[in-house]
């Protein structure tokens, strides 16, 4: 298996492979549900896997329903990525559920889909989560190792924050195992004093947390713990989240202060239990029940832990659950009932057989059930087995414990002596021994019971001046002890109240945030308001949108708008609705000197009046309705008054400063838009016109532009009756001298006189006559057909595949009597079997008219000028086509307009302008290709055109 998620396939990665982050932030994700509510259908799909992953922790029914959505458009699009990172949701949740058969079994497809596309990132995170079900069922070594490759495919994939992120998870896991080696590792990878990204906090600072734990600095232990707690909790990894709050209560236990360290269990505890995860719910009831332990509640202890082994029971093996069961073990030695404790430790040695530290605990819990059970040979045994283990991998703490229960052992048993010792002095032996590895331990403070123990051990062997100096030692070890504790609790308060003031803080600036977002939500509000009143150019759809939007923001059971007119000095009102009704139109003169209206226009100033209950001057108030706030604001832009704009409510004190500046912005949003609906209703009339006038303008174009296409098939006629004149002109004279040769020959025939010589002489210019007649005639007929073939062309614009020297011979072919008469030339460069797939009649439409245009213009009053038509293939695709002349050329001030429909330096003499505009654009409309121009002084005009063979 372990080769399926490492292995890659040799091939190349799909079209779209789905990039996102491994976590990310609460309001990154508020972003993507908002994002979702504007998609539709297929458009949701990437959005849809991207919130799934990302509220995989955060919200697991949300994300199970959002993944069986993308479900069903992933199918349809063909995106096995996207299937892949739904399976890595599903999977996580079922983990977070304890269900690790289908965990696995999912993070294993989805690593197979992922390696298939080369997809880097997707094979990390398979096996981070493979990683996380290794650990949750015991297996740290696999676990570690399947980090190791993750990181790999992370450096692979080039994703910086996710190495990071994997590192931070692999020293938290090395803490356990080496702790100085981590703690210096730490420092190296992530200096305390660097500011990190909260989805890395919450990997770092617990690593950083543990290794303060270990060098005796409990303020910083909490302190990292508390910024990974939060870290987390803003990145959505509320698994971490949970562990840190633990840690949290439990640093807070080991200062003394119970009372905080069960206010944070309280907290991980309902967190744990909103999210309906076993693990996490267990561990919480684990730390619960060991401070309940601590406080002699041993009742409520048993509970919690009773509960958590029913929710931890599929996750056998893992760490929690050693520690679970060492709980338990612990508990039922405390109160007694030391045979269930034997039970719960002798479970914990068969299933903690890779974990050192943890089959310690059971050991040496082992020996203390069963010295209490009397059995002291067996209690000894596994006392030396812990003390060997511990010795073995330097847990000091353990070594201690181990050496005192066996003080204990030797102290009320007669049991053979250790090796080299008499057994009298074996109990002494043990308990000096412990003394030593104690004052090893940098900060360490010997407890007072251990010298009593060692007082109590020199007063059974009748050494009472030495019994009395260790209880002198045991009295000032309490005495410091006292000291210490009482130091701790103060520490403990310092912490409790630096961090209930980070609390306060915290919650200070989240309602400033929130007053700022409200703000911002309004803000956004009125712009998108703004938008669409000023959107339209409908003044009745601007008065409708402004209503809406005033009964929307703002109490307003009256509505009216009045527009100024200057020439009668008054004001209109152009629109009003009260409780929905509308009012009667009022003209109010703009000196009127009671009315609101008339004094805002005049003043350019808002108006904001409250009224009393008990007034009833219905003066101030259209219609009816009894009226206690009144607001009104002048409509201005670009220092021109427009017109006033009132809202009025029965509600008292309605308006404040911020229904204020609300009103203001709609009457601003609002005059603009009745400014451009006044312009935009003036244009509209001209617009019209102009519209009118630009249509006739493109009718006369397209009746000139069919009388050029007209006159240039008419050239093709003149140059076609031309080139026929002489064939049929030959046949005619042949036909004629045919028939009187026939003539005189039926004479001869009639008198008789017709000889041998007559008769061979006769079918000799029969022959001949019908050979010359025969020629002439089918030249005149594969004239015909050409210009048939060239004439549907120009007239039809039928697509077809021809030959491009053959499509020009045909286009020269009809212009020669042209040329000839002019006393031009034209030679033809073009070679033969450059077929291409086009549209000849308009290709030999911009021929005929760039061939025109050099006779006509090029070579005005030229003798015996030059008109060369060069052709070639320009790579695979395209082919060249250049119509040269060595007439007089184009002056540098006419170049750049030569296209430009209309524009001739021959007005007047027979030039409309268009051929050449014709010809630009068919060429980039029809044949999809383009042309220019060039004319180098003294050497003429060079039009040329690149064309692909196919338009395509």
């Amino acid at each position: 298996m372990l080769s399926t998620l490492v292995g890659h396939c040799i091939c190349l990665a799909a079209d779209r492979v789905a990039e996102m982050d491994l976590f990310i932030l609460n309001k990154d994700v508020n972003a993507l549900e908002n994002q979702l509510v504007l998609l539709n259908n297929a458009d949701r799909l990437e959005a849809l896997v991207h919130l799934a992953w990302h509220l995989r922790q955060r919200d697991c029914q949300q994300a199970l329903l959002l993944a069986n959505e993308a479900d069903l458009y992933c199918e349809k699009a063909g995106r096995i990525d996207l299937r892949a990172r739904l399976l890595l949701v599903r999977a996580e949740i079922r983990l977070l559920f304890a269900d690790f058969v289908l965990a696995e079994q999912w993070v294993h497809e989805a690593a197979g889909i992922f390696n298939e596309l080369g997809d880097h990132e997707g094979s990390g995170d398979a096996l981070w989560l493979i990683a996380s079900v290794s650990n949750d069922r015991g297996q740290v070594s696999q676990a570690i190792a399947y980090l190791d490759m993750a990181l790999l495919e992370y450096r692979l994939a080039g994703d910086a924050l996710r190495v990071q992120i994997v590192q931070a998870r692999q020293l938290l896991f090395s803490v356990f195992r080496d702790p100085v080696a981590a703690g210096q590792a730490l420092q190296r990878t992530f200096p305390a004093n660097e500011k990190y990204s909260a989805p890395l906090v919450a990997m770092v600072a617990p690593a950083q947390a543990l290794a303060a734990i270990l060098t005796n600095a409990p303020s910083l232990a909490i302190k990292c713990f508390l910024d990974a707690y939060y870290a987390a909790l803003e990145s959505g990894q509320v698994r971490s989240a949970l562990l840190s709050a633990n840690n949290i209560a439990d640093s807070f236990d080991q200062l003394g202060d119970q009372e905080t360290a069960l206010e944070w269990t309280e907290r991980g505890l309902s967190l744990a239990r909103k999210t309906a995860w076993p693990a996490s719910i267990g561990t919480c009831l684990l730390v619960v029940a060991g401070i309940m332990r601590k406080l002699g509640r041993y009742d409520e202890a048993r509970a919690c832990l009773q509960e958590a082994l029913l929710l931890m029971a599929e996750m056998a093996g893992s760490r929690n659950y050693l520690l679970l069961l060492s709980a338990i073990g612990l508990l039922e030695l405390d109160v007694g009932n030391n045979e269930a404790g034997l039970s719960a430790f002798t479970q914990l040695e068969s299933l903690a057989n890779a974990v050192p530290d943890l089959l310690v605990i059971a050991w040496r819990g082992q020996a203390d059930a069963l010295l209490h059970l009397g059995e002291a040979e067996k209690a000894r045994e596994k006392a030396l087995e812990a003390l060997a283990l511990a010795q073995a991998h330097d847990n000091t703490d353990m070594q201690i414990q181990s050496l005192r229960i066996l003080a204990q052992i030797y102290a009320g048993y007669d049991l053979p002596a250790p090796e080299g010792l008499a057994a009298s002095a074996a109990c002494l032996h043990y308990l000096h021994e412990a003394l030593r590895v104690a004052s090893t331990i940098g900060g360490y403070t010997i407890p007072s019971d251990l010298f009593t123990q060692i007082a109590s051990a020199y007063a059974a062997c009748s050494d009472f001046p030495a019994a009395y100096q260790y209880s002198l030692a045991a009295a000032d070890a309490r005495t410091k002890s006292y000291s210490e504790v009482a130091a701790k609790r103060a520490l403990a308060m310092q912490i409790n109240h630096e961090v209930e003031r980070a609390h306060a803080e915290t919650e200070h600036h989240r309602q400033v945030a929130k007053a700022f977002k409200e703000t911002s939500a309004t803000l956004e509000t009125l712009g998108m308001v703004g938008r669409e009143i000023t959107a339209s150019l409908n003044i009745r759809e601007v008065f409708s949108a402004l209503h809406r939007h005033v009964h929307l923001l703002l109490e307003a059971s009256s509505f009216v708008v009045y527009l100024i007119d200057d020439q009668a000095a008054a004001l209109t009102m152009a629109f009003g609705l009260e409780l929905g009704e509308p009012l009667p139109a009022i003209v109010i003169p703009k000196d009127h000197p009671t009315s609101n209206i008339a004094r805002c226009a005049r003043e350019r100033q808002a108006v904001l009046i409250h009224l009393a209950a008990d007034n009833q001057d219905t003066t101030l108030i259209p219609g009816a309705v009894d009226t206690q706030s009144l607001l009104y604001a002048p409509l201005i832009v670009c220092e021109r008054l427009l017109g006033v704009m009132s809202i009025q409510t029965s509600q008292a004190n309605a308006y404040g400063e911020r229904e204020l500046s609300i009103f203001l912005a709609l009457c601003a949003y609002g005059a603009i838009a009745l400014d451009n609906a006044s312009a935009y209703a003036a244009a509209e009339a001209s617009q019209n016109r102009a519209d009118q006038a630009l249509s006739e303008l493109r009718q006369t174009q397209g009746e000139l532009i069919q009388r050029e296409k007209l006159a240039s098939l008419g050239s093709l006629v003149a140059g076609v009756a031309h080139e026929l004149n002489t064939p049929i002109g030959n046949s005619l004279l042949v036909a004629s001298t045919l028939k009187d040769e026939s003539r005189l020959f039926f004479q001869q025939v009639q008198l008789g006189a017709v000889k041998r010589s007559d008769l061979e002489r006769y079918c000799k210019s029969a022959e001949e006559s019908s050979d010359l007649l025969m020629r002439c005639l089918i030249k005149a007929a594969d004239l015909i057909a050409r210009f048939k073939q060239l004439a549907v062309d120009q007239t039809s614009d039928l697509r077809r595949s021809f030959d491009l020297r053959t499509e020009c011979e045909d286009v020269v072919l009809m212009l020669n009597s042209r040329l000839r008469g002019a006393g031009h030339q034209l030679r033809l460069d073009v070679p033969e079997g450059l077929l291409m797939d086009s549209y000849p009649g308009a290709f030999g439409q911009v021929l005929s008219n760039l061939i025109i245009n050099a006779i006509v213009h090029g070579l005005d009053g030229k003798e015996q000028g030059l008109i060369l038509i060069e052709g070639r293939l320009q790579g695979d695709t395209h082919i060249v086509l250049i119509v040269q002349d060595n007439g007089k050329g184009i002056s540098a001030e006419h170049l750049e307009r030569v296209f430009e429909p209309f524009f001739t330096t021959r007005f007047g003499q027979g030039g409309s302008g268009l051929g050449l505009h014709i010809s630009y654009n068919i060429v980039y409309s029809v044949l999809k290709g383009s042309i220019g121009v060039r004319s180098p002084l003294g050497e003429g005009a060079r039009f040329e055109m690149i064309l692909p063979l196919s338009v395509g």
